[in-house]
Order: structure tokens, then sequence, then C-alpha cells
């Protein structure tokens, strides 16, 4: 089922009599059978001849607008904004059955998003599933946002005026950065809901001409470590970008025992405040203790699995599995 603005977009393609077949598609329904049996439908004539029905466009555009199904602000599956936004999951892959609980939707209707806006069909498709039939989170998350908040409309030239989408890009850039139970929730990929909001609005951006440069990209979402923004061009251009997205090691390089951040990407990481990080660094040097902070290199990074095991020997972070703490001495 389309939103009210892809309708209006769809019905801007359409010529000024329209069928029940164009209606239907462009509303993404099966049928109008019910809706013509409605008399305050616009009626139509048939061509010469013939048994199809033409209508006239805007009559039918008006008529559907003003109908309470369309309404955004209404309760049930259409508007899941609120939803979306007010729930926080401790799993990053969800299946069918997970989301649907997630967002008191219906199996169905969750495998009804996947039927209805196929990769193959749709210019915004439903996050795809991986061999496991789990989707990530923060990319569907990421799509009902932009159900509710589509992509500027282009001009005359096909081109768009770059303060709105510099605005509609970063319209939920900071969700995702504070603090919750005292963690952050980090994705498949390492980054915050919104910042894969981000991406997700920018690759979609660029499927509808509009590209966006990624060192803007990189520099707005704080990834600044190196490697990160060939990692970002690469998410981005894949074809197969959604798939790669489940499978973040085939994407970075760098293999996790080896991985470095900067201090406000560990900080992220650990859902720590950089100046506790800070403290650290300066409080548990050589000279003053025998455990001393990991140290950066020349590029200013520092080992992602040295720091995590030096915040769990020091207890400033519990582990994320009983495994993971190390053996007594």
């Amino acid at each position: 089922m389309k939103n009210i603005a892809e309708v209006k977009a769809a019905f801007a393609a359409l010529p000024e009599r329209v069928t029940a077949a164009q209606i239907a598609e462009a509303t993404g329904r099966a049928h109008i059978h019910n809706w013509a049996k409605d008399p305050t439908f616009p009626g139509g004539k048939a061509d010469f001849g013939g048994r199809t029905v033409y209508r006239d466009r805007d009559a039918v555009l008006e008529w559907y607008a003003d109908q309470s199904f369309t309404r955004t602000d209404r309760p049930g599956p259409r508007d899941l904004t609120a939803k979306v936004l007010s729930v926080q999951p401790t799993q990053v892959l969800l299946d069918t059955l997970e989301l649907a609980d997630l967002l008191d939707l219906t199996r169905r209707a969750v495998n009804k998003y996947a039927e209805r806006y196929p990769a193959e069909k749709a210019e915004d498709p439903f996050p795809p599933a991986d061999d496991n039939g789990k989707r990530s989170w923060s990319q569907v998350r990421a799509w009902f946002l932009r159900k509710s908040d589509p992509l500027p409309v282009a001009d005359e030239s096909g081109a768009r005026d770059w303060a709105d989408l510099r605005a509609w890009l970063l319209k939920r850039a900071t969700d995702g950065s504070e603090p919750v139970d005292g963690r952050i929730y980090l994705d498949e990929l390492g980054l915050t809901t919104g910042q894969r909001d981000v991406v997700e609005r920018a690759r979609l951006a660029r499927t509808a001409g509009s590209n966006t440069p990624v060192e803007w990209l990189a520099e707005v979402l704080h990834l600044e470590e190196p490697g990160q923004t060939e990692w970002l061009s690469d998410l981005l251009d894949l074809e197969d970008a959604a798939q790669v997205a489940l499978r973040p090691q085939a994407a970075a390089a760098p293999a996790k025992e080896s991985r470095r951040l900067g201090a406000s990407a560990l900080a992220r990481e650990f859902g720590l405040n950089i100046e506790s990080l800070k403290h650290y660094a300066r409080a548990y040097t050589p000279d003053k203790v025998e455990d001393p902070f990991p140290a950066k290199d020349s590029r200013r990074t520092r080992d992602v699995a040295e720091v995590r095991d030096w915040l769990i020997r020091n207890r400033k972070i519990q582990p994320a599995e009983p495994t993971e703490a190390p053996a007594d001495a």
C-alpha cells in the first residue's frame, strides 16, 4: 500500500483520463471494485464501442486524498513512524516474526511490504532478508521513516535543490547517538540508527539521480578513520549494497582483531562518553600504573580489541558475553 506522497507522484505521470487499472496501479491496489461502487467516486465514460471506462485523473486523485484511509496520522499499520521511533530492539538482525512482534504488526503485513516493494521493481525496495531470513533493524527502521518522509521532488530538469536534499539526508542523523540504559545501539555495520538512516537516504538519492559527495557524508557521519571513506563509497555504489550490508565483514577489509578507531568512534563503539576515554588515557599511563590504557598510533587510533579487553579488565564496561571476560590470573 502506497502512502499519499507516492500516490500523488504516480498520478502526476498518468494521462488526463485514466482507467481502473491505472488507478489501481498508481494507488498500489489490486483493483478498485469497491471504490467504483461508492456514489462519491468520480464517474467515467467508456471509449467508443469499448468497455474500458475512463475517469478524470485529477477528480480521482482529489477523491482519493479525501478518504480517511489516506491520512498519515491515522492509527494502524499505515503510519508506523511513532512506533518505529519508540522501540528499542536488543537484536541487530530480526526475522519476519520478530519484526512483526516489535512493530505490533501481523506476520502477513511484514511479508506484504516485501511483496509490494521488491528489489527488482521498486525504486526504494523493502530491505531484503539474508540467507537466514533476517533483516537489518536499522535498515528496516530507515525504510519505514522514509515512507512518511519521501525524497524531495526534483525540478523539471531532474535536479534537486541541494539545501532541501541536505536537510532531508540529515533529518534523523542524530538518532541513537545518546545511550539507552548505558549503551548505544550499533547495527551490523557498527553504525548508530541515525548514521544508518543517512546512509540509506544517500543510497536512495543516488538511485534517483542525485549524487552526494562521499567525503561530505563521511564527515557528517564522523567516519574519519583510515579506510572508512572508501568503505562508505563501496557501500553506496554496490548494486547489491543492501545484501552486502548484511555481511559487513565482506565490505570492511580490516580483520576484526586489527580494527582501529579514533577517540570519537571508540566512544560510540562502547557506549561511553568521549571525555571518559580521554580521562582513561591521561590517568592510566605507563608511568602511573602497571596496566596502562592502550596507546594510540601515529594516526591517533587505537586497537578496538585491546581497548575492549582493557575496559573489561578494569571494570569500566561489562563483557558482552561471559566468554569474553579474561580468565583469572
